[in-house]
């Protein structure tokens, strides 16, 4: 890895850190990824390391943006609807899976709800990104394969650089992960380490 070519890539004045759907549903017993049978161990895991990261990184980064899985009643999608039938995972929704699990906004962190799994469909993300000088999206969270993967295909269309810390972010399964993290870094930005980002803003 070229360290000076990443280092201006993650330029911080520049680079947005995307944290996506570190949220109960999703890390928690009785949220969506357990009643499908999915080990929720690996996101518990992450939102430590995500923490840790943070300690040390929030010196060098100036944007920090939560992207929050939300469900609202006049949006419901009939397609969503069909898939969720089909896979028998219908339940009464329960806000209190929507809450943050491990790594919660701080103050100066924006925090902007989703609907789909692309940050990008109906929000405000690329508007706000654009009115920051964001050129570099740094995403982490779950899962790999699924919102991370389509947030970083509609980010790479809309011309932002992608930069994926394969070590802070977990998929629906380890193997879902890998082959994932391959797509993007073949196809749509450059899978890292989150210690290559550390070495490049401490030598800044």
């Amino acid at each position: 890895m070229d360290l000076d070519k990443l280092k201006a890539k993650v330029n911080p004045a520049s680079t947005a850190f995307i944290i996506i759907d570190m949220q109960k549903d999703y890390c928690c017993e009785g949220g969506t990824f357990h009643r499908r049978g999915l080990d929720i161990e690996p996101a518990q895991k992450l939102a430590g390391r995500l923490n840790l990261f943070l300690e040390k990184a929030r010196r060098a980064l100036k944007y920090i943006v939560h992207l929050k899985m939300t469900k609202a009643s006049d949006l419901s999608s009939p397609v969503s609807a069909e898939l969720y039938a089909r896979l028998g995972i219908e339940r009464k929704y329960d806000p209190a899976y929507a809450e943050f699990y491990g790594v919660v906004p701080q103050e100066g962190d924006t925090v902007i709800a989703k609907y789909k799994y692309s940050g990008f469909v109906a929000t405000y993300l690329d508007l706000f990104l654009r009115s920051k000088g964001v050129l570099t999206l740094i995403i982490t969270g779950v899962a790999t394969n699924v919102c991370i993967e389509s947030t970083a295909r509609d980010g790479f269309m809309r011309d932002y650089f992608i930069v994926v810390p394969s070590d802070l972010t977990e998929g629906t399964c380890a193997e879902a992960k890998k082959w994932s993290l391959s797509t993007i870094d073949t196809y749509f930005g450059q899978v890292v380490d989150s210690e290559s980002l550390l070495r490049c803003w401490n030598s800044t």
